[in-house]
């Protein structure tokens, strides 16, 4: 690459949106929308200090990763050449695995999960893990086709979209949306266009996961005692509103836990919290993160085992490592995003997915806590990639020796 093309590389990176920056909003947007007094919210309903401290502990540990992560990292220059990732073996194996977990999912549960309120919860965690590959390698498709200069298709991401929901999980409709935008935004647009386009998707996102909420909980409660914590006479003079409910109702539960939290937790748990997500891997039962939080929390049980209840990641970290764990955890991780994103940046399509999902789950751990153990499965698919690329050369090989 000549001296002149670099420059404009450079120039073209400077002028889009840095990850750590994206990073650094939604957190701010998150907290405080459930921090700060709103007319939709019951006031003084619980103690916001310690969640006024762990918010301001997490924001000093991002400024100071994001400081040292720029003098530390830099952006390399030039990109590696790479092919395009068309592979019709990997769309037809990846797709009769997405089809067959939907076709479990459906026949074991004698409907359609997305329709069977709390009972969703007893799905196979294998079947919930294994489904999304199909959307990884839609992904990954997608960026390629990016990178080449053609417009992606549309048909494939639908599907996906529609069939994962059947099993009755917004996550991983949010995690693919979140995925594509975020290498939109980090990768391909100017920075105006990334923040138009990051507040647009944000919306459309909230207003989608309120109302899946909103679906759910008139499945099996009332709503408006189920939402106790917004002023329902407010939501009534302004029936607007209605569809954000669910919403407001988080944004401030989310912090009401993290004040619980502090009142029921003597000791942190030194690590045992992050741990009991990859527990879930061992024979037996074991709780996750979030129904550990749950139970602490005092939630209601369900199939079980206690509720699962996003303790955000501040929440997550103090839970585990107390108020210095809050700090030195949002630092070592805007010290990754910039990491990750630096090797991204000179990588192909599968890096840049992985580093985009890896974001994305980032940006959904602001609410949900630690990251889901799905995340483990993206090691997983990346590897078939790498086994099914070596197999193909080694095919190659064999036949230009014959």
């Amino acid at each position: 690459m000549s001296r002149a093309s670099v420059a404009v590389l450079l120039r073209t990176n400077s002028r889009r949106l840095g990850p750590t920056a994206i990073f650094i909003a939604a957190y701010l947007a998150y907290n405080l929308l459930g921090l700060l007094p709103a007319p939709w919210m019951i006031a003084n309903a619980y103690d916001k200090s310690l969640c006024w401290n762990l918010f301001l502990l997490g924001l000093g540990g991002l400024g100071c990763g994001m400081w040292l992560g720029k003098r530390t990292f830099r952006a390399r220059q030039g990109t590696v050449p790479f092919d395009a990732r068309t592979s019709k073996q990997l769309s037809a194996l990846f797709l009769v695995l997405f089809c067959g977990c939907i076709a479990f999912a459906v026949i074991v549960n004698h409907g359609i999960p997305l329709l069977q309120g709390e009972d969703r919860f007893g799905n196979s965690a294998l079947i919930s893990n294994l489904a999304p590959f199909y959307g990884f390698w839609i992904l990954v498709r997608m960026i390629s086709d990016c990178e080449h200069g053609r417009r992606p298709a549309l048909v494939p991401p639908l599907f996906y979209m529609l069939g994962v929901l059947v099993l009755g999980y917004r996550s991983p409709v949010v995690a693919f949306v979140l995925t594509y935008t975020c290498y939109l935004a980090v990768f391909r647009l100017s920075r105006r266009r990334a923040i138009w386009c990051g507040f647009a998707v944000g919306v459309v996102l909230l207003v989608f996961a309120a109302s899946l909420a909103l679906l759910r909980v008139t499945q099996s409660y009332d709503a408006s005692r189920f939402f106790a914590n917004v002023n329902i006479g407010f939501i009534a003079d302004h029936p607007y509103l209605m569809p954000l409910v669910p919403a407001f109702s988080m944004f401030d539960f989310s912090q009401s836990t993290i004040a619980t939290l502090g009142s029921v937790l003597h000791e942190p748990m030194y690590g045992s919290l992050f741990l009991s997500n990859f527990e879930t891997f061992l024979p037996g039962k074991h709780w996750g993160a979030r129904n550990i939080v749950g139970d602490l929390t005092g939630a209601r049980w369900i199939a079980g085992r206690p509720m699962s209840i996003t303790p955000t990641l501040q929440g997550a970290f103090f839970v585990d490592f107390g108020y210095a764990g809050v700090f030195v955890g949002f630092f070592l991780l805007a010290l990754a995003i910039r990491f990750c994103h630096v090797i991204a940046t000179s990588g192909g399509p599968v890096p840049r997915f992985c580093f985009c999902f890896f974001f994305s789950m980032s940006l959904m751990a602001i609410h949900a806590g630690y990251w889901d153990v799905n995340f483990v499965f993206v090691g997983v698919f990346a590897l078939t990639l790498k086994v099914f690329d070596q197999l193909k050369a080694f095919s190659r090989a064999g036949e230009s020796s014959t």
